[in-house]
């Protein structure tokens, strides 16, 4: 039987202590997706909006939105007596928007200045409802058959915020 001598193997050792193992590939996972809030609406989400008779103002809707996802662009959409579909009656009040990302997780004031004429208010009673819809995807475009004006492309839910208001339409 052989005999290791100690002092013999240390320079061999001391020539392995070099080695360097390569390090694999660093992963990380993506951000995460949030969706977008509402910072602030005036007057408040819920509020029952109406004008005095002789005010002569308009009825109107200032909404701040944020999105911690900064580079998102939000989708828009203002709404008229919606929900449950009303054939006839529920609409869009104006065509989509958008906000685009930048580097702000607050993003620009959306003002809406309600009105019989430009938001196609349906005659004939006075009690409505505005829904703020948005969503940091598209919405499902918009076509004459559709009862579902709130639907995401890509199937999640939009941050919706809904305000009734009186107002006499001829």
């Amino acid at each position: 039987m052989r005999t290791i001598h100690l002092p013999a193997l240390l320079p061999l050792l001391g020539s392995l202590s070099g080695c360097v193992v390569p390090a694999g590939p660093e992963w990380s996972d993506p951000a995460k997706n949030y969706p977008p809030t509402i910072a602030s609406a005036t007057p408040a989400i819920g509020t029952i909006l109406t004008l005095a008779p002789d005010a002569g103002g308009q009825l109107t809707v200032n909404v701040v939105l944020a999105d911690q996802n900064t580079s998102d662009k939000l989708y828009l959409r203002w709404i008229i007596d919606y929900p449950p579909f009303v054939d006839g009656v529920s609409h869009l009040a104006r065509p989509d928007d958008t906000l685009p990302g930048g580097n702000q997780i607050q993003r620009g004031h959306l003002f809406l200045p309600l009105n019989c004429i430009d938001d196609r208010i349906a005659p004939g009673f006075s009690n409505h409802r505005l829904m703020l819809a948005a969503s940091d995807r598209p919405f499902v475009p918009d076509d004459p058959g559709q009862t579902v004006l709130d639907k995401v492309q890509d199937g999640s839910s939009p941050v919706e915020a809904v305000w009734p208001f009186e107002m006499d339409c001829p």
